[in-house]
């Protein structure tokens, strides 16, 4: 309960005294692991795979952000779209056709929500399923491309005097997807 309250508190008083950031697209990585061969592809997909794990990878500055022994509660709101386009390469009517693809959310049992200890931290990984990309783009449509984004709020604790209890990093990410 305790776990809660502190996590509402923090995401309230971040909400009004939040700085945002930009994550800069070179440091934002996708692993995604096929089911049947359990290849991993870095930063690209293929569209006959199917793609039962992917994780975004973000190297966050947050022990550099909040120094000393600290707690991070991550709150994603961030989604994976494709892009496709018909089989001769055009978009339909000349617009784009970007199709929901999954949510990124925390690896673990509460995917909204997620305590990390700073000791530990490295980087943040958000998971998602993709499935199969030409089953989503469908039959008369090609796999073009998959995009992340939306926003990612970071909250600390303890907090000290003079020190933003949030930050919200905007990210913006696209990955190739290859035909074999």
């Amino acid at each position: 309960m305790l776990h809660k309250l502190v996590c509402f508190a923090l995401l309230t008083l971040g909400t009004a005294y939040a700085a945002t950031f930009t994550i800069p697209r070179e440091k934002v990585s996708l692993v995604c692991t096929d089911t049947y061969f359990k290849a991993s592809r870095v930063d690209f997909l293929l569209p006959d795979e199917d793609y039962g794990e992917c994780r975004l990878r973000l190297p966050l500055a947050l022990r550099e952000r909040w120094p000393g022994r600290r707690t991070f509660y991550v709150l994603p709101r961030i989604s994976a779209t494709l892009f496709v386009k018909d089989s001769k390469g055009k978009t339909q009517n000349g617009k784009t056709q970007w199709l929901p693809l999954a949510p990124l959310v925390n690896p673990g049992a509460n995917p909204l929500h997620r305590a990390v200890d700073s000791q530990g931290y490295d980087h943040l990984e958000l998971v998602a399923k993709f499935g199969k990309l030409a089953s989503l783009a469908g039959e008369e449509r090609v796999a073009d491309t998959v995009g992340a984004g939306g926003k990612l709020t970071v909250c600390a604790s303890p907090i000290y005097a003079g020190e933003a209890p949030c930050a919200t990093f905007d990210l913006t990410a696209r990955f190739k997807v290859y035909k074999r």
